[in-house]
C-alpha cells in the first residue's frame, strides 16, 4: 500500500527522498554549516518528520479532499512516536534528542491545546497498525515489528507521562539548554521541507566568487586594474566579522564581496532603488551576457516582481515556470547572493512562528550591511540585535559605511558584538581625492535665487536635493517659470514605469555632463551613481548631508572660485519635513546637533573633516546631554530590550512584517494615468478576473497573467494612507482577483514631469517624503 504525503499524489516515501536529496546538496555545498552530529540528526529529522502521515485519518483526508477529519491530531506528534529513542540514546545526549524531537513535533505551527494524553495515546495505537504495512526499508530505516510493539508502552511512559524528551503542554524557551540546537535543527528541517514541497533547489548549483568575476570584468577593460588597500584588507579578514569606514568611490561594494568570497551572502541596503542599482551592477560585472545570474543572484523586497520581470525580459526569458521558481528561490533564501531590504532578512528578531529557518540559513552565511547610519532608531536596534543573534549561531557580518557615528559603535560593543576594525580604526580614504567639496552654509530656507545665479553663468549641471516631495515641487515650479524644460525632477511619487525612465534619464544626464538642473529628494542619497557639478541641498542631518554631497564631484577634485555645495539649514525655521514632534524626515535632535556643527563652515571640507564632524558630534555623551536628541539612544536600547524580552512570544510573521515596514502608503493609480490607458487596463483586468475565476489556466495564460499584473503595477504610485482613507479622494476601486486597484480622484494631478501632486488642501509635510 502506498501512503500519501500530499494531495498531489506524492507519497511519503517520495517526498522524504526529495528532502534527502536536498539535504545531500546542502551538506556537499556547505559542509561546515553543521558538525557531524548535526548532519546526522538532521538526516534523522528528514526521515521521520512526515511518517505520522501514514495514520488512517490523514490518508482519508487526502483521498476525500477534506481539510480536516474529526479526531485527527497533527501528524508530527505521531511522527515522533516512531523515533527509536533507545538507539538514539546510544549516539546522542539528552539535549540533542530533545532538540530532535521538538524540531519534528513543531516543524509545522499547530495548536496542541485541545489534545489530551489519552487522545494522543489512542492515535499512537492506531498508527501502529499502519506501521506493519509501511516500507521503512525504502528510506533506509530498519523496523522490528515485535520490538516496536513493545516500544509503544515505553514511548507512552517516557514521552507522554514523564515528558522526558517532549512535553505536549510546553514549548521550548530560550532559557532551555537545548534551545539553540533546536532552533538550528528545526530551521534546517523547515528549509529542506519547503524546498522539497515547492520543487525548487535549496541552494545555487555551486559556489562562485563574485569578486573574482568582477575583477576579470575590470581587467578586461583596464589591464592595470588591481584591488586597492581597502579591498585587500577585507579579504585578509574574511574569516572575521568586520566594520569599516570608506570614502565614497573607494569600491566598498567590491571590498565587501571580496570579504564574502564564495560564501552564501546577504547584502542589505536601506532603499529599493539602491538594491536595484547594486543588483544590475553585480549582474553585469559578474555574469555579462551569460544567462546564469538567475541561478546565483537575486533581489529580495516586498514588491520585487517588476524588477524581476524586467530582468527576465532582458534575457528574453519571461515564462511562468522560470519566473515562479526564481521568485520562490529568492523568498526562501536559496540563492548564493541575495541583495535585500532589512525587513526580508532581519525579521527573525521578533521570533515569529517559523523564524528558525532564517536563523539556520544565516548561521552559515555572511551578512553585509551598507550605510547603517541611514536607519531609524527602531531599525538600527533590529540590526544590532539581529547581528548579535547571527554571530551567536555562527554567521559573520560586515558593516560598511561612508560615516559611522561613535554612538553606534558604543551600542554594538554594549551588546557584545565581536568584529575587526582597520588598524587604529582609521577610515579608508583616497588621498588623491580630498578636495571635492567647497561648502557654503545659508541660514535660511532653500530658494531659487542662488540657483538661478549659478545656472546663468555656468555651463555644467546642477543637483538640488529637498527633504520632501512638496518642497521639490515648489522649487520645480519656481525654476520652470525661468528655464522651462531645462529643469527635471525625480522622487518617490512617480508611477513605477515613469520612475524607471527618470532614473535612466538622470543617469544619462550625469554621464553625458549635460547642462541643466535636476531636483530630487532623499531617493538620491544612496541609490543613484550620479556625479553633478553643483549641489544645492536642504539640511537633514550630517549623515544625509554627506551622502548628498557624494552625488557632486563624486570622483573628482574641485578647483574653482565659486562654491560647489550650498547647504540651507532653515535659519529661524526648520527645513521642509523636519519637525520637533510627530512624523519627521530625520530625528529632530540629530538635525539640531548637525545644524550647530556646520554653522561656521565656509570653504573646502575634506573627507577627514567630514569624518571628524561625525566623530565629534554623534558621540554617546553629546547625544545624551542634548535636550532634543537624548531620547535617540534610549529609543534604540528600549527597542533592543523589547526584542530580548519577546524571544519566546512566537507572534505571526505578517504582524512582524508590518512592524518592519511601518506601512504608511498604498499603491494607487492616478486618474489621468487611468484615463489615458483605460481600454488597455480594462482588457487586462477582464483577462485577470477570468483567470482568477478558474478560466484560462494554460501555460500561455499564466505567462500573460504575470505580464498583465506587472503592467498594472507599473501604472501605480505609493500614496499616503490617510489620503486614501478619505472617500472623496477616490474615483473608483476596481477588483482584480483578491486585490483592489484604487483610482485616485481627478483632484490629484499627475504628469511625467512632476509626478503626483497632492490636492491643495492636503499638507504634504507628513506624507511619503522619499
Amino acid at each position: 500500500m502506498e501512503y500519501l504525503a500530499k494531495s498531489s499524489g506524492e507519497t511519503i516515501v517520495d517526498h522524504t527522498k526529495e528532502l534527502l536529496k536536498r539535504l545531500a546538496i546542502l551538506k556537499k555545498l556547505y559542509p561546515n554549516a553543521l558538525k557531524n552530529d548535526g548532519w546526522r540528526l538532521l538526516e534523522i529529522a528528514c526521515k521521520y518528520h512526515d511518517l505520522g502521515k501514514m495514520n488512517r485519518k490523514f490518508q482519508s483526508k487526502l483521498l476525500e479532499g477534506k481539510s480536516k477529519i474529526e479526531g485527527e491530531i497533527p501528524h508530527a506528534l505521531l511522527s515522533i512516536s516512531m523515533l527509536p529513542f533507545d538507539e538514539l540514546e546510544e549516539e546522542f545526549d539528552d539535549e540533542q534528542i530533545r532538540a530532535l524531537t521538538y524540531s519534528i513535533a513543531l516543524h509545522h505551527a499547530r495548536d496542541f491545546s485541545e489534545i489530551t494524553e489519552s487522545n494522543y495515546d489512542n492515535e499512537i495505537e492506531l498508527v501502529r497498525k499502519e506501521e506493519d504495512k509501511f516500507p521503512f526499508y525504502l528510506l533506509g530505516l530498519k523496523r522490528d515489528s515485535e520490538f516496536e510493539k513493545k516500544a509503544v508502552g515505553r514511548f507512552y511512559e517516557r514521552i507522554i507521562v514523564q515528558n522526558e524528551y517532549f512535553d505536549l503542554d510546553a514549548r521550548l524557551s530560550s532559557s532551555d539548554p537545548e534551545y539553540d540546537y533546536f532552533v538550528i535543527l528545526k530551521g534546517f528541517l523547515n528549509r529542506i521541507d519547503y524546498a522539497a514541497s515547492g520543487g525548487y533547489d535549496i541552494e545555487s548549483p555551486g559556489r562562485i566568487n563574485f569578486a573574482d568575476r568582477i575583477k576579470k570584468y575590470h581587467k578586461d577593460k583596464n589591464d592595470d586594474f588591481e584591488w586597492n588597500e581597502l579591498q585587500k584588507w577585507t579579504v585578509e579578514h574574511n574569516d572575521d566579522s568586520i566594520v569599516f569606514v570608506a570614502q565614497t568611490g573607494m569600491g566598498k561594494t567590491e571590498a565587501a564581496l571580496r570579504w564574502a568570497g564564495n560564501n552564501k551572502t546577504f547584502f542589505v541596503l536601506p532603499l529599493r532603488s539602491a538594491i536595484n542599482a547594486i543588483f544590475d551592477r553585480v549582474r553585469t560585472q559578474a555574469f555579462g551576457s551569460k544567462d546564469e545570474s538567475n541561478e546565483y543572484l537575486s533581489i529580495l523586497y516586498s514588491d520585487m516582481s517588476n524588477k524581476v520581470i524586467d530582468n527576465f525580459r532582458e534575457k528574453n526569458n519571461v515564462n511562468i515556470t522560470n519566473y515562479k521558481e526564481y521568485v520562490e528561490r529568492s523568498r526562501q533564501l536559496s540563492q548564493q547572493l541575495t541583495i535585500s531590504t532589512i525587513d526580508q532578512i532581519f525579521s527573525f528578531v521578533y521570533h515569529y512562528q517559523g523564524f528558525e529557518s532564517k536563523v539556520a540559513t544565516l548561521s552559515y552565511s555572511k551578512v553585509i550591511v551598507d550605510e547603517i547610519q541611514m536607519y531609524s532608531p527602531n531599525l538600527l536596534a533590529y540590526i544590532i540585535y539581529g547581528l548579535k543573534i547571527i554571530q551567536k549561531y555562527g554567521g559573520k557580518f560586515c558593516i560598511m559605511t561612508a560615516t559611522l557615528a561613535p554612538f553606534i559603535v558604543d551600542l554594538m560593543k554594549e551588546k557584545g558584538l565581536k568584529y575587526k576594525l582597520p588598524e587604529k580604526e582609521k577610515p579608508f580614504l583616497d588621498k588623491k581625492l580630498n578636495r571635492r567639496h567647497k561648502v557654503k552654509i545659508f541660514h535660511y530656507e532653500l530658494d531659487i535665487d542662488k540657483v538661478m545665479e549659478i545656472y546663468r553663468k555656468f555651463d555644467g549641471n546642477i543637483l538640488i536635493v529637498c527633504n520632501t516631495v512638496n518642497k521639490a515641487m515648489q522649487v520645480y515650479d519656481a525654476l520652470f517659470e525661468h528655464i522651462g524644460n531645462d529643469v527635471h525632477m525625480i522622487h518617490s511619487r512617480f508611477i513605477a514605469r515613469d520612475r524607471k525612465k527618470k532614473e535612466i534619464e538622470i543617469q544619462k544626464f550625469s554621464n553625458d555632463h549635460l547642462k541643466g538642473i535636476w531636483i530630487g529628494t532623499q531617493v538620491i542619497e544612496a541609490s543613484l551613481d550620479i556625479d553633478f557639478d553643483v549641489l544645492f541641498t536642504e539640511l537633514s542631518e550630517l549623515n544625509g548631508l554627506f551622502q548628498r554631497m557624494g552625488r557632486c564631484y563624486r570622483r573628482r577634485n574641485y578647483v574653482g572660485d565659486e562654491y560647489n555645495v550650498y547647504v540651507y539649514d532653515g535659519g529661524e525655521k526648520n527645513p521642509s519635513g523636519i519637525h520637533g514632534g510627530g512624523r519627521t524626515v530625520v530625528h529632530y535632535g540629530m538635525y539640531k546637533l548637525s545644524k550647530n556643527a556646520i554653522n561656521n563652515i565656509d570653504g573646502y571640507l575634506s573627507e577627514e573633516e567630514k569624518i571628524d564632524l561625525i566623530n565629534n558630534v554623534y558621540t554617546t555623551k553629546k547625544i545624551k546631554e542634548s535636550d532634543v536628541a537624548n531620547d535617540y539612544i534610549e529609543e534604540v536600547k528600549n527597542t533592543i530590550s523589547y526584542l530580548e524580552s519577546g524571544a519566546d512570544d512566537a507572534i505571526d510573521r505578517r504582524s512582524v512584517m508590518k512592524k518592519f515596514r511601518d506601512i504608511d502608503s498604498i499603491q494607487c493609480m492616478p486618474y489621468s494615468v487611468y484615463e489615458s490607458n483605460r481600454m488597455s487596463i480594462k482588457d487586462k483586468i477582464s483577462f485577470l478576473n477570468d483567470y482568477y475565476k478558474g478560466k484560462n489556466k494554460s501555460k500561455d495564460y499564466l505567462d500573460k497573467k504575470i505580464e498583465y499584473s506587472n503592467y498594472l503595477d507599473q501604472l501605480t504610485v505609493a500614496v499616503p494612507t490617510y489620503i486614501v482613507y478619505e472617500v472623496e479622494n477616490i474615483y473608483k476601486v476596481i477588483e482584480v482577483g483578491k486585490r483592489n486597484i484604487i483610482i485616485l480622484s481627478k483632484g490629484f494631478n499627475y504628469s511625467f514631469d512632476k509626478g503626483l501632486s497632492l490636492s491643495k488642501n492636503i499638507d504634504d509635510e507628513d506624507s511619503n517624503v522619499w
